[in-house]
């Protein structure tokens, strides 16, 4: 069997993420982290960490790592990695986006302010944004889809946040800090199904409202494409932008919709208020993943995994648990009926791996 081009590890991260991308190039592997999960959860980053093989230097290297955004599900392990001295890690570069004044960076107690602290005043000197010359990662109006190369033949386009959407965060930045230093949960919007038992079909035709949430529209979403193989890393950010994005990258490249990826990591864990059929029409992918133990939150929503089964194309959808709501699935019947496949790890609190 031919080595893999691209490998995706979803790590164990309750309801949050912890992903590690890698990109085989002939050298030696590129690799891209997206967030840490809780802190509840650090210590199976750690030792899925520990099972890289130290570079040149004797150090395990993660080239970048993504700090999505400020919800605790995503950041809440990152203070616990950046100062893990017993894994010897070295970062080539740390993307994390905060409102950063000329001069000192602030100061403070929650995790994305400290995080912030630990990039620019630790005795620990860390890279942040040096890809884009320390300036934020977004694509809008006057710098849309910006590209990033960070080795030859890798592609890494940045399709979430806009700048608009950034600000709006930033605009209330300290108000979100607190929640997160409170460890305040988002409201869910209840369930409205139609009545009696309700098909596939209906469920991904349901009617639901669209996220608002200002960390969720602030989320770092790549794009990722090595070797005619592209994976879509989608944090929690919000359709809109998503649609938007790659729909203009679509045209850039003068390319017909829906645009087809080997892998799309769902937004926000497969909530109904981020994966929609608009959406869907405009991102096809082979693959599907959902980041969730259905903690929390409940995700994924069954309207949001309706949507990605009636998009078609017979999708493999990836879960990283294997609990009762995420196992309901698994069902021989409806799967013959819509033709799709589900795939959870081999062993409790493995995570799942997938090779491009």
């Amino acid at each position: 069997m031919a080595s893999p081009v691209m490998s995706l590890d979803v790590l164990p991260a309750s309801f949050g993420d912890s992903l590690l991308l890698t990109c085989h190039t002939p050298s030696r592997p590129w690799r891209l982290l997206i967030d840490s999960g809780p802190d509840e959860t650090y210590k199976a980053l750690q030792r899925h960490l520990r099972t890289l093989t130290p570079g040149a230097q004797g150090k395990r290297v993660i080239d970048t790592f993504v700090v999505s955004h400020i919800d605790h599900d995503h950041i809440g392990g990152a203070a616990q990695l950046l100062n893990d001295a017993s894994l010897d890690l070295e970062f080539g570069d740390i993307w994390f986006n905060a409102p950063a004044p000329a001069g000192p960076r602030i100061r403070g107690v929650a995790e994305g302010q400290r995080l912030a602290e630990l990039l620019g005043a630790s005795s620990r000197v860390l890279p942040w944004n040096t890809a884009i010359n320390g300036q934020w990662l977004c694509s809008s109006a006057d710098q849309r889809c910006p590209r990033i190369t960070p080795r030859r033949g890798i592609k890494v386009t940045v399709v979430s946040p806009s700048l608009k959407k950034l600000k709006a965060l930033f605009a209330q930045w300290d108000k979100e800090i607190a929640k997160l230093r409170a460890k305040t949960r988002e409201a869910v919007e209840p369930t409205r199904l139609p009545r009696g038992m309700p098909s596939l079909d209906d469920l991904a035709a349901s009617k639901t409202a669209i996220d608002k949430a200002l960390p969720n529209g602030s989320s770092i979403a790549l794009l990722v494409e090595y070797k005619k193989k592209s994976v879509l890393l989608a944090a929690d950010g919000h359709p809109d932008v998503l649609v938007e994005e790659m729909r203009s990258l679509a045209d850039s490249r003068q390319m017909k919709l829906p645009w087809n990826v080997d892998v799309f990591k769902l937004p926000h864990h497969s909530s109904r208020a981020n994966v929609t059929t608009e959406l869907l029409k405009v991102v096809r992918a082979r693959h599907y993943v959902v980041s969730t133990n259905n903690a929390q939150f409940g995700h994924p929503d069954a309207e949001a995994l309706a949507r990605v089964i009636c998009a078609g194309g017979q999708p493999t959808i990836w879960f990283n648990y294997a609990t009762k709501q995420n196992l309901s699935w698994n069902d021989p019947a409806r799967q013959a009926q819509y033709g799709y496949i589900c795939r959870y790890p081999a062993a409790p609190g493995g995570g799942v791996r997938l090779e491009l």
